[in-house]
């Protein structure tokens, strides 16, 4: 009997969902100085093509997503302290995957495992993350991009894994493969599709636990409207196909929910949490009622409903 080497899931999970796009959320917190993320984005969105976005503009809006959001520790530790425990029946069931035989499902179902992947991880949960481990990597090679997401990139975001820049910059060149391969498959408008569905997905997660959501959570949650302005923005840059604008149009109805939301803008400021770690603090500051954060929760449902069918 061959022995293999233990897999240190726990560690890689997390860096997995932000390579596939689609972590529990993204990125938050420790922004430096260099790259902040209006200077990330201003960057690298002032080229443009004829389809409205270039690679490197998507790829500058996909960094300011990150920027903007928290991380999947960060939403786990405010699920925790609510007391919520794992719950295997928010997710999509890894063996559903077998059912999505076309590129359109695929694509929105990976982004949907990636971040039910990183869910399970940050409970520990290594059995069910282990199965969604490989409904992603069976549903990245039906897609024909097992060669953009492999062990390779895997493993440097495990080495990198406290470096957020470094994941960043990860994240940011996976994408842009992704992009160029399905652009030359034509079949660009998937990568939309993932990012969309997995942002969906992380809401979702975050979402169901609202009833036990901690202030804290609360307000994270507030605080997506303007991350999900960046992911529509995202993926109305590419082509108009029938799926991603069926997903796109029963996406407006969250918009719609987090027109509850208030925004009080205010100036942002950088503090220096050691030697080489940087918090942006202050700036807008985005509040909600608990009926805005049900209807968001409830908008939310009616879509993901919509991405595992």
């Amino acid at each position: 009997m061959k022995t293999r080497k233990p897999f240190n899931l726990t560690a890689v999970a997390p860096s997995l969902g932000l390579v596939l796009l689609v972590g529990a959320f993204g990125c938050f917190g420790s922004d430096t100085p260099e790259e902040s993320p209006a200077a990330a984005v201003q960057t690298e969105t002032s080229q443009h093509d004829n389809d409205g976005m270039s690679v490197s503009s998507r790829t500058g809006t996909l960094k300011k997503i990150f920027h903007a959001a928290p991380s999947p520790v960060e939403m786990a530790k405010l699920i925790h302290r609510s007391g919520a425990a794992f719950e295997a029946s928010a997710c999509n069931a890894p063996s559903a995957g077998a059912r999505y035989n076309t590129s359109d499902r695929q694509a929105i179902n990976l982004g949907v495992y990636g971040a039910d992947l990183s869910y399970s991880t940050i409970f520990e949960e290594n059995a069910a993350s282990l199965e969604y481990l490989q409904a992603i990597k069976d549903l990245s090679a039906q897609l024909g991009i097992s060669d953009v997401i492999t062990d390779d990139v895997l493993k440097e975001a495990e080495a990198n894994r406290g470096d957020r820049k470094a994941l960043i910059r990860i994240v940011s060149e996976t994408f842009y493969d992704l992009n160029e391969r399905l652009k030359s498959n034509g079949t660009e408008d998937l990568a939309g599709l993932l990012v969309a569905a997995g942002w969906v997905e992380g809401m979702y997660l975050a979402t169901h636990h609202i009833d036990q959501a901690p202030t804290e959570l609360k307000a994270r949650i507030a605080e997506q409207k303007m991350t999900l302005d960046d992911v529509m923005r995202l993926c109305r840059s590419y082509e108009a196909t029938p799926e991603l604008t069926a997903l796109l149009t029963r996406m407006e109805a969250i918009e719609a929910a987090y027109e509850g939301v208030s925004m009080t803008e205010a100036d942002g400021n950088v503090t220096q949490e050691g030697e080489n770690t940087f918090v942006l603090g202050g700036g807008d500051e985005y509040t909600a009622d608990d009926a805005t954060i049900a209807a968001i929760a409830a908008a939310v449902a009616d879509v993901r409903t919509f991405c595992i069918q």
